[in-house]
């Protein structure tokens, strides 16, 4: 089983993010999404846990991408910030362009809130995730996301601080 940590919005402050780390010392990947992209340089990671991260609408001085298109652990995997299609406004546009991507595993952040969803298509389930915001939640406690895979079979949780 490998197992993914992801987290998003840290706005400059890695410490719950280092926190969740120690927690976690079997995780192969650590993801940002965003918003504070620059805040991943201050993290411990074991030396077998890569890094992905991409620049959100608050990380101007990034030179992270927009977004990332990923195989890992044989699963094609989509990683933005979400601000690019509105996602605060709702799901449905980066939903539609997931499904359109041909990926399993679409990523989001920007809204601060948590959020999941698996979309049914002809041959597959592709699975959205917003993990909401390690450092500044809008509705509750400072959250993250953990995902894991265990051959095809994919499970998504949420986790609060």
């Amino acid at each position: 089983m490998k197992t993914i940590l992801v987290f998003s919005d840290s706005h400059g402050a890695s410490f719950n993010m280092s926190n969740v780390i120690k927690k976690y010392p079997e995780a192969e990947c650590v993801i940002h999404l965003g918003d504070g992209a620059e805040d991943t340089k201050y993290l411990s990671l074991p030396v077998t846990t890569g890094l992905l991260a991409v620049r959100g609408n608050c990380d101007m001085f990034s030179d992270e991408p927009r977004e990332i298109k990923v195989n890992m652990c044989g699963l094609d995997f989509l990683i933005c910030h979400g601000d690019a299609y509105g996602v605060k406004y709702g799901a449905e546009r980066y939903e539609s362009y997931a499904k359109r991507s041909g990926c399993d595993i679409a990523l989001f952040g920007h809204t601060h809130t948590p959020y999941k969803n698996e979309i049914k298509t002809e041959d597959k389930t592709v699975y959205v995730f917003d993990p909401g915001s390690i450092s500044r939640p809008f509705l509750s406690r400072p959250s993250y996301g953990v995902i894991k895979i265990d051959g095809k079979t994919v499970t998504l949780e949420h986790k609060t601080v």
